[in-house]
């Protein structure tokens, strides 16, 4: 009778186990098909999430592509103030880009929008990491922008293809005259983008720019190509755990990187071209490949240093190995497939990297015996053996003739 009442209770725990993964196992499927309110389909749908980014003014004015002439040949009656751009700041909730250009002109003047012939853009074109180079307009796979004609704002969004055409997406949502606060203001235009219509790319690139044509002529301001998220260094240094004794001085090799690029351009210290603190000197003796010098005075405090450094990664969203679009095949292109010709198609990207040095005391006088026997230790042994050997030779046949020397003829 026990055994009996005991079987029946394994099996009532075994049918109520089974009603319960039952039940756990359709309301996970209902959630999963729920797909705007399913936790994967949040997670796999997210875009990079990243705090406030500036571009200032010096990296916009120093480069060479600064006002660019597009087309036409009349400058007089362009790069006004309204689209002098001096700095662009951006960020992500993942979920939407927000963007603040930035312009000489320090009030409204709605009058500057609203001149006959003349036209005002602000815009951004955006490269998908994940496509190959030299795909979209000259690298460029979305284009972004406002424009302001004759006082009337409008909204334009393009895919954009190598093939030289490029396809409207339709905005989701319609901008009016005027602008509502605080899109527009004095010396700012603020552009919200939803990032779902790019399908919300994990890794992009951005490149900002304003544009000003009046009648048949155009120029364009551009920012220089930046990476979406904010770049992470991952450095590998040779040996990869650094240990160094005070008093000593070495040359580490290192590799440096980012998911976009590991093309180095150059390598800098929170208080310049070195790292000075406690004795401990850290500077980088060679930028391709990298190659660090770690100078430790015999007064360094022994411990484990930690050495912040900074590293400019050149990217490129096209490759001169790659065939480039011939207009001839087609006899169809998009007019803003040769603006696009003018685009940039390098930039530089700013990430920030450690390097972890450990300081250990100097070898005592019996480490330095054991350092010396460890190294040379072996071939000693060799050397003197085989010296050992030649006297031994030598003092046998010396022997040998003293010997015979001595024998009665």
């Amino acid at each position: 009778m026990v055994y009996k009442g005991l079987h029946n209770t394994d099996l009532q725990l075994q049918k109520y186990s089974f009603i319960a993964f039952s039940s756990v196992s359709i309301i996970f499927a209902l959630l999963l098909t729920v797909n705007s309110y399913s936790p994967f389909h949040e997670v796999l749908a997210a875009a990079p999430v990243f705090d406030q980014v500036l571009i200032h003014d010096k990296k916009i004015s120093s480069q060479k592509n600064d006002w660019v002439h597009t087309y036409g040949n009349d400058s007089a009656n362009l790069r006004s103030d309204h689209a002098d751009l001096l700095a662009v700041d951006y960020h992500s909730d993942g979920k939407t880009l927000d963007i603040t250009f930035w312009v000489k002109s320090n009030s409204e003047n709605a009058s500057a929008y609203n001149q006959p012939f003349k036209k005002i853009r602000y815009g951004v074109l955006i490269a998908i990491v994940s496509l190959p180079q030299n795909s979209g307009y000259n690298g460029a796979n979305y284009n972004y922008y406002v424009e302001a004609v004759n006082g009337k704002w409008s909204e334009y969004f393009y895919q954009l293809s190598s093939t030289g055409t490029s396809a409207h997406i339709e905005p989701k949502t319609n901008r009016t005259d005027p602008f509502g606060n605080p899109t527009i203001g004095p010396g700012y235009v603020k552009l919200q983008l939803n990032l779902d219509s790019i399908n919300s790319p994990s890794n992009y690139g951005l490149s900002f720019y304003t544009a000003e044509s009046f009648k048949s002529s155009e120029v364009r301001d551009f920012t220089s190509w930046v990476a979406v998220p904010p770049p992470i260094i991952d450095t590998l240094t040779h040996p990869e755990n650094i240990v160094i004794r005070q008093g000593e001085k070495k040359i580490i090799p290192a590799e440096i990187e980012t998911p976009l690029s590991n093309n180095v351009t150059n390598i800098s210290f929170e208080y310049g071209t070195n790292f000075s603190s406690n004795g401990l000197s850290v500077s980088a003796q060679k930028i391709r490949p990298p190659l660090f010098e770690i100078d430790v005075s015999p007064q360094s405090p022994l411990g484990v240093y930690t050495v912040p450094f900074e590293a400019s990664m050149l990217i490129q969203t096209t490759s001169s190995t790659s065939p480039m679009f011939n207009g001839t095949v087609t006899e169809i292109v998009d007019p803003e497939f040769q603006v696009s010709k003018k685009y940039p198609t390098t930039g530089e990207i700013m990430g920030k990297g450690n390097l972890t040095i450990e300081v250990i005391p100097p070898l005592t006088i019996n480490e330095e015996f054991m350092a010396f026997w460890n190294t040379y230790g072996t071939p000693l042994v060799i050397l003197g053996s085989g010296a050992a050997g030649v006297f031994a030779t030598f003092f046998i046949d010396y022997m040998k003739s003293i010997k015979s020397r001595r024998k009665p003829k």
